[in-house]
This record gives structure tokens, C-alpha cells and sequence, in this order.
């Protein structure tokens, strides 16, 4: 098997080789040991999945090639990590194995008597390492958190799938939709993307679409149920893409029924909180004072950084959350050409949160944006069904096994064309 990289990716991988060996003789060590999938990936463009099989690569500050120890089963099969020779790539006998023939009697020979490993290596391999006097060391993170032009690109074309996403699921909602109808609506992402982008890869490809209904908006990291319905109050519509290992993300906060003058005002003031970390973020800026910056503001007007939960924003590039932390303790410092989220939100438990959140490559004078879903109240305040919602849902209610009266319930809930006034009862 060969690499899926065009040919001109070979200068990207390189100038990846070529910085950690830098690093590496900066620091005065002669090996690293990397064992995380995204680490790999990033300076071999290999994707394998380990489970009980650890994968290692060691870079080394001298060598020319990468060398591999992998279980016997993938060795052909990561003959398509760039940066490694066929005789470079070792192998240990299928876990568990036989005495003397598994992964920790194989790597041994492969250590230098000084090497560095990643911190967030497994604590089996990690306690072996220690023994055999290794040290941990981020040695990819600073590396990795400027991208460059070529990673770019891959991060505008996560973005824009996150925006079609987005988009796809906002058209499926309104009062009383499911969960699972506005899923449902974004099934084509994953043959859009199969059709458009050439050599996707499925292990450095995936995506997370759902809206969250309030009162569950005000718990950003829980799991929407399938059943739950859209009906009062602010929901939270996530489009979450990673396309052929880089990432992006588009948030935004929306509503089915005319919000009351306190949402609005809550909603607005999300957006004002947004405004201030969009002003401070530019080239130089110190990531923990762009979020005090918007914990003070929020603060004076009654929101305590407990009712924000998270911090003003993060990094992306491999993962959707990485460095630089743009959060009150951090110690990052924004630069040109790292990739960053924005997204300050409010939550009230049993009401709802308030959170929009796009993707931004920072330039020389500030932030460019790189998802453009909108952003208004008016736009995002969604007020009527249509005779596709009406059979979107029969078909997804019918394929849940949902009783046929609740199918039935569909088209008595859409008699009423609009969904009520802010101070209507909500229809039953």
C-alpha cells in the first residue's frame, strides 16, 4: 500500500522532519518516541487503528528515514506512511504474544539510551519507557500549532463542510422537530464528502451534527436524545467536521419559537461577549487576557464565569480541541497562521444556553473567518414547518418505531403554520 498524498505533499511532511529534529538537537536528545494516532498522522500521513496493538515511531535527530514498530499485521499496510523505507519497519507478534516476541521485548533495541516520549502515552508503555530512562516531552505541540499554507487549506475545506452541515440542519428545524429529523437531514454529508475529496480517509474523517434542545443546550458536552424535541426556549446546532485528518467547527444559537425579550437580551449579549474576544484577537495578544477580558464583561452585566463553563475559545488543526487555550490561566500567545475557535457562551441550568462558534485563522491584523453560517437573531429564529418537514418526520418516526399516533401528531401540530408568540402557549 502507498501513501494517499499527492506527490507536492512531500515538502510539508519534510518541513515537519526537518523541525523535529531541530527540536530534537535544541534539546540535546538524539530520539523520540511517538505513539498517539494524531501524532503519527501528522508527520507520516498514516492512519492505522491500534487498539491493543500499540504502533510506535521513532524520529531520530541523525537519521534520514523514520523507523516503525508495528504489530506483524499492519506492516504491509503502513508501508504508506511517508518517511519510511520498507526495511525500516519492525513488527512484534500479534498481542498477546508469545515470551519474548511482543511489543515491550521489540522496542528495547529501538530506544536510545536518551530519548523523549509523549506525555500522553499510555501508562503501560509510558511506565516502560521511564524504566529504560526515557522522559516525557511535548516536542510536537509548538510545532504544530502555527500552520502552514498547505494545512490551511485542509482546515477551509473541513470548515466548509461544517458550514453545509450546519446549514442542512437549521433547514430541518422548527417547533416540536425531533432530534433525529434534523440528523437525519445531514445524512448526505458523508457521500458529499466521499464524492468531493479525493483519497478519503475514513479514520482521519469524521463528523458530529446535532442540535441541542433546551433545556439540554445549557450542558454543551451531554448527548442529545433522539426523541427530544425542539420546542421553547434556545437550542445549540453543532457541525463538527474533521476531512482527511483537519478540523473545523460552526455553532450557532437558534430558535423555533419567537423568543421572550429575556432571550433575546441573553442572546445579544452572547454576541457582545463575542465581539469583545473578536476585538482583542490578533498576533501577540496573550490568550489568557482576551478571556478575562470577556469573563470581566460578562461579569458586570451578572454572568459569573461559572455560568460560562468553558473558556473564550481553542486551537484547531488535527484535533477540534487543541492548542493555543484561549483561557484564563494560559499561557498562549496567539501568532499568525494558528487556527482558533471563538465561542463565549452563557448557560442557565433548566433554561438553555447561548453559544455561537466559528472557525478563524488568525492573520497579521486580526481574524479571518473560515465558517459563515448566520448569525442574527432574525435569521435564526425559525418559525415555520413545510410540507417537507411533514414527511421528513413520518419517515424518521416511522423508521424509530415511534407509535403511529405519534406519526399522526405530526400533521395535528401543523395546522398551526407558525410556531407561537413568545407569550402563547406552547400547543400540545
Amino acid at each position: 500500500m502507498h501513501s494517499m498524498w499527492p506527490e507536492e505533499a512531500g515538502d510539508e511532511f519534510a518541513r515537519r522532519r526537518a523541525a523535529v529534529q531541530q527540536s530534537l538537537h535544541a534539546l540535546g536528545v538524539r530520539r523520540l518516541v511517538l505513539t498517539s494516532q494524531d501524532a503519527i498522522y501528522y508527520l507520516t500521513g498514516a492512519t492505522c487503528e491500534p487498539l491493543e496493538r500499540p504502533v510506535f515511531l521513532f524520529v531520530d535527530a541523525e537519521w534520514p528515514d523514520y523507523r516503525l514498530l508495528v504489530p506483524l499485521l499492519e506492516r504491509t499496510h503502513l508501508h504508506k506512511a511517508w518517511g519510511v523505507k520498507p526495511a525500516g519497519i519492525h513488527v512484534y507478534r500479534e498481542y498477546p504474544a508469545p515470551a519474548g516476541e511482543g511489543w515491550a521485548d521489540r522496542v528495547a533495541p529501538l530506544l536510545d539510551a536518551r530519548f523523549l516520549f509523549e506525555p500522553g502515552a499510555p501508562f503501560e508503555i509510558a511506565e516502560l519507557f521511564v524504566r529504560s530512562r526515557g522522559k516525557a516531552a511535548d516536542v510536537l505541540g509548538p510545532i504544530r500549532r502555527v500552520k502552514t499554507r498547505w494545512e490551511i487549506e485542509r482546515i477551509r475545506c473541513a470548515a466548509k463542510y461544517a458550514d453545509w452541515a450546519l446549514m442542512k440542519l437549521l433547514d430541518a428545524c422548527y417547533y416540536g422537530a425531533t432530534v433525529a429529523e434534523a440528523f437525519a437531514a445531514t445524512g448526505g454529508l458523508q457521500r458529499k464528502m466521499l464524492r468531493e475529496v479525493p483519497d478519503l480517509d475514513p479514520l482521519a474523517t469524521k463528523s458530529i451534527v446535532a442540535p441541542w434542545p433546551a433545556p439540554l443546550s445549557s450542558e454543551p458536552h451531554s448527548v442529545p436524545g433522539a426523541r427530544m424535541k425542539l420546542e421553547r426556549g434556545p437550542h445549540v446546532a453543532l457541525a463538527l467536521t474533521r476531512v482527511n485528518g483537519y478540523a473545523a467547527e460552526c455553532e450557532r444559537t437558534f430558535f423555533t419559537a419567537a423568543p421572550s425579550s429575556e432571550e433575546r437580551e441573553r442572546f445579544e449579549l452572547m454576541r457582545s461577549a463575542r465581539e469583545v474576544a473578536l476585538h482583542l484577537a490578533r498576533p501577540g495578544a496573550s490568550c489568557h487576557d482576551i478571556d478575562a477580558a470577556v469573563n470581566h464583561f460578562l461579569a458586570e452585566k451578572g454572568w459569573a464565569p461559572a455560568l460560562r463553563l468553558h473558556r473564550a475559545g481553542h486551537g484547531f488543526g488535527l484535533g477540534n480541541h487543541e492548542p493555543p487555550w484561549i483561557a484564563e490561566g494560559s499561557t498562549d500567545v496567539l501568532e499568525a497562521d494558528m487556527v482558533v475557535s471563538i465561542e463565549p457562551g452563557l448557560y442557565q441550568t433548566g433554561v438553555g444556553g447561548y453559544r455561537h462558534s466559528d472557525t478563524f485563522l488568525v492573520t497579521p491584523h486580526g481574524l479571518q473567518r473560515l465558517t459563515h453560517a448566520p448569525d442574527s437573531l432574525a435569521d435564526l429564529t425559525l418559525s415555520r414547518q413545510s410540507l417537507r418537514h411533514r414527511v421528513r418526520a413520518v419517515f424518521v418516526r416511522r423508521a424509530l418505531g415511534m407509535h403511529a399516533g405519534l406519526v399522526r401528531g405530526v400533521h395535528v401540530e401543523t395546522r398551526a403554520s407558525a410556531a407561537p408568540a413568545a407569550d402563547a402557549p406552547a400547543p400540545r
